[in-house]
């Protein structure tokens, strides 16, 4: 029944398929299930964007899961922001980025993406071991209830768990919970005079499974080696946000704000880490390729005009952890489909010609 209802909408036109295998419910997914998702994507000659299992202890695992759908199923495969979470697990990301090399001189069609940013943000609770996640984000509370299921998480923590304390810091402003925003689960454990690991399963139970954080832990030289490669594409992997409204409240991720002029900025002017045109590419052309968008990523006669103006003298970001909401510096005109809607660097407050590309 799901791969019919996979089928059903990409023959409607959705540019292909993308999962989370770290979250439930797709966590629960087999190795057969994904395959026959893969195929089906595959005989429409779309995309298949994996989120992995495991981005931490067993990332080169989750490569290989990933690769080994695609080898058996045909299917076009995109490995979402390569990326290793833990100071443990630093040089792995080379490693998994071997692997992708050899999948792809056997014939495996599979690229990757990134944020330029050592920190991601998802749900406090994607920390708990994967048992403990079981059912969805309403079991996740009930089981939190049981002194006994405490215990348990506690207990496989002591092995399990890749991050300090410390690297953890609360990102939404959770009704009862406002006094913990901007904190690190560290800093609440001591004003609550409470264990970490079970402040860290307070601040989920109480919020009913919506507290939010940014996850530090990873490794410059990690990015900078995704950024370096031929197959990687530049992704924000952020949601879109009014800066002014409630959908960026708390101190979300910069990424949404600040993702591609700290890319031209910090990557290209300053670290050199890459060139200007290679960056470029990496942001429009390829990406637009990699997801089947013919009309877009470059400009061409006939395409859509996407256009970005902006100096290369002084472009960056401005957001930042403590401030996420800050607009860029250097932008001085952008054109979304024929229309203008920033002008000499300011906002035109009536332009709204964007729409959503893929489904």
């Amino acid at each position: 029944a799901l791969v019919a209802a996979i089928e059903s909408c990409l023959d409607d036109g959705a540019a292909g398929v993308s999962t989370g295998l770290m979250y439930p419910p797709a966590m629960s997914a087999d190795r057969d299930e994904l395959v026959a998702i893969g195929r089906a994507v595959a005989r429409r000659d779309r995309l298949f964007a994996v989120h992995m299992r495991n981005y931490s202890d067993h990332l080169l695992d989750a490569v290989t899961e990933a690769l080994e759908i695609a080898r058996a199923s045909g299917c076009r495969l995109q490995v979402s922001h390569l990326a290793v979470a833990g100071r443990r697990n630093w040089g792995a990301v080379p490693r998994a980025l071997e692997l992708i090399e050899a999948a792809r001189s056997d014939g495996v069609d599979v690229a990757v993406d990134i944020y330029p940013y050592i920190a991601g943000s998802a749900n406090l609770s994607q920390l708990l071991p994967v048992w403990a996640q079981a059912g969805g984000p309403a079991a996740i509370v009930e089981r939190l209830s049981s002194a006994e299921e405490r215990r348990r998480i506690r207990e496989d923590w002591r092995e399990s768990l890749f991050f300090g304390w410390d690297e953890i810091e609360i990102s939404s402003s959770e009704p009862g919970l406002e006094e913990t925003l901007g904190l690190t689960v560290q800093a609440v454990a001591e004003a609550w005079s409470m264990d970490p690991n079970e402040t860290a399963l307070e601040l989920v139970a109480r919020s009913d499974n919506r507290v939010q954080m940014v996850a530090y832990g990873r490794s410059e030289d990690d990015l900078r080696a995704v950024l370096a490669h031929d197959l990687t594409s530049i992704g924000s992997d952020g949601l879109a946000m009014d800066p002014d409204g409630p959908s960026s409240s708390g101190r979300p991720h910069p990424r949404s704000f600040g993702c591609y002029p700290r890319l031209l900025g910090r990557y290209v002017r300053e670290a050199g880490a890459l060139s200007l045109e290679r960056a470029v590419e990496m942001s429009t052309s390829r990406p637009a390729d990699r997801a089947g968008l013919t009309d877009r990523g470059r400009v061409i006669e006939g395409g859509i005009a996407d256009l970005v103006v902006f100096d290369p003298d002084s472009v960056i970001d401005a957001a930042t952890f403590t401030e996420p909401t800050l607009a860029p510096v250097g932008i001085h005109e952008v054109i979304v489909a024929g229309l203008r809607v920033v002008r000499d660097g300011r906002q035109v407050d009536a332009a709204r010609p964007g729409r959503t590309l893929l489904v």
